[in-house]
């Protein structure tokens, strides 16, 4: 059975890439067809908050939005780390340079989050860290929509056609 190994990056590792994490993770695992199949994590291009949990506001806009799942504590997206993913999805297009200039991966693809989106291509996700507890649902609402397309499309890849669940 095929398998991949899907991570988010975002800077800090502490809002957008946990938050992204949580809600793909769920969105994956209600589906039969894609439960157990991908490996879900996140980490930062900044070492600033290596082995902190995730921002109580990103928490708290998680768990209003019933995704009840644990993140991972913040981690540096290395050279290692990335080159172990099959897919890297970056919130930013400097999210996206600094992957790029520390990947040695060929087989790694790397997405840029909103490209997934149709509508919102080129687009930056914006770091709700400075905002209020709207800005972290708006984030988390883009990051779910992130993880819907992910989820159709490994549906696709895995002989189902669209998604079953959400």
């Amino acid at each position: 059975m095929e398998s991949v190994r899907l991570a988010f990056i975002c800077t800090g590792n502490i809002c957008r890439s946990p938050m992204a994490e949580v809600a793909a993770r769920h969105l994956l695992e209600e589906d039969p067809l894609t439960r157990g199949r991908v490996t879900v994590s996140s980490a930062g291009t900044a070492r600033w908050h290596v082995g902190e949990a995730m921002d109580p506001r990103a928490r708290s806009a998680l768990d209003r939005a019933g995704y009840t799942g644990p993140g991972s504590l913040g981690a540096f997206a290395d050279r290692d780390y990335l080159d172990q993913q099959d897919l890297v999805v970056v919130m930013t297009t400097e999210h996206r340079r600094e992957v790029f200039s520390r990947l040695t991966s060929r087989h790694v693809r790397v997405e840029l989050a909103r490209d997934l989106i149709g509508s919102l291509r080129g687009l930056d996700v914006a770091d709700p860290y400075y905002g209020s507890s709207e800005d972290f649902d708006t984030c988390l609402a883009q990051l779910t929509e992130v993880g819907r397309c992910l989820r159709t499309e490994f549906r696709r890849r895995w002989g189902g056609e669209s998604s079953s669940a959400g």
